[in-house]
């Protein structure tokens, strides 16, 4: 009996272990923070047009949801890519998920 402690199984505590001790080593933890490091540096628009891509919205879906012009979000999107030093809208979308900025 646990006694009011929460009890975990060898096997879970072994896994949560493995994810929590990772660091570096690119488990998921560690990559959410290292993504949330990554987007500090957006403005709150670019985080706003950042999470939009991550949910897999097109230039213009996003432009229609945030009442700009098609071009300014390719501007937006230009300097997100910049900014995070990747090369894609699918690395962007990634670093996005990881931060916690995709919604359901």
């Amino acid at each position: 009996m646990a006694e009011g402690a929460a009890y975990l199984s060898p096997r879970v505590a072994q896994r949560v272990i493995a994810e929590l001790g990772a660091g570096s080593g690119g488990g998921a933890m560690a990559r959410a923070a290292a993504a949330k490091e990554q987007v500090a540096v957006l403005s709150p628009r670019e985080l706003e047009v950042l999470s939009l891509v991550g949910a897999g919205l097109s230039n213009a879906e996003i432009a229609a949801r945030l009442y700009l012009v098609e071009g300014t979000v390719k501007a937006y999107v230009s300097a997100v890519l910049l900014r995070l030093a990747v090369k894609n809208r699918v690395q962007a979308a990634i670093v996005a998920y990881e931060a916690g900025l995709v919604t359901s």
